[in-house]
């Protein structure tokens, strides 16, 4: 039976490395055939806004990840060692959520930038939902990434910490898979859901 990561066949290929290195294949179904999408990128990458236009426009459910982690984390520095256990009550609090309006027959969009173990969350998710779930990445250049980041009226999350959280989503893209993130450089918000998102509605 191949492994799969979020709807992604991986493949083993024997080369050099006696190991053998695993690659991602095309996903095997479209992604309007999903009801859990987890939406997220550094912060600045306009995760909200497309959430916001999916519950708007095709009748999604928000499950707010970055407001869920407040109650363990109301000062932030959810990234730092010694916050570890807390971090993974987080994720346990965003799965639940997620499940409960699954549960109802929801379609259901989590937004959130993830911290700690990127693809220890994931596997949580796939392991619940199975076919049922996506992740898509929201990736723009790092320059505007840093500019839209600058721009907000909210919360800005400083351009040191994007370019950590880039370096850390480009070491996992591979197990991701390419298709999944999405370079919205030089798009509007709308722009980018026409194009990736209005599918699903």
């Amino acid at each position: 039976m191949p492994e799969r990561l979020n709807g992604t066949v991986l493949k083993t290929v024997r080369g050099a490395s006696s190991s053998g290195v695993r690659i991602p294949l095309p996903p095997f179904t479209f992604m309007q055939d999903h009801k859990v999408l987890i939406l997220t990128g550094p912060g600045g990458s306009g995760k909200s806004t497309i959430a916001e236009l999916l519950v708007k426009n095709c009748g999604y459910v928000l499950v707010d990840g970055d407001q869920l982690d407040t109650e363990f984390f109301p000062n932030g520095n959810q990234w730092l060692p010694e916050n570890k256990e807390d971090l993974l009550k987080v994720h346990n609090k965003i799965l639940f959520e997620t499940k409960k309006h699954f549960d109802q027959g929801k379609k259901i969009v989590v937004d959130y930038i993830i911290f700690g173990d990127y693809l220890g969350f994931l596997k949580k998710f796939k392991k619940e939902f199975g076919d049922d779930f996506v992740i898509k990445v929201l990736f723009p250049s790092e320059r505007e990434i840093i500019d839209r980041d600058i721009k907000r009226e909210c919360y800005t999350t400083g351009a040191e910490r994007i370019k950590i959280v880039r370096k850390e989503f480009e070491k996992i893209r591979n197990k991701i898979g390419e298709e999944n993130f999405i370079n919205t450089s030089g798009q509007t918000p709308e722009e980018t859901f026409d194009k990736y998102f209005k599918q699903m509605c």
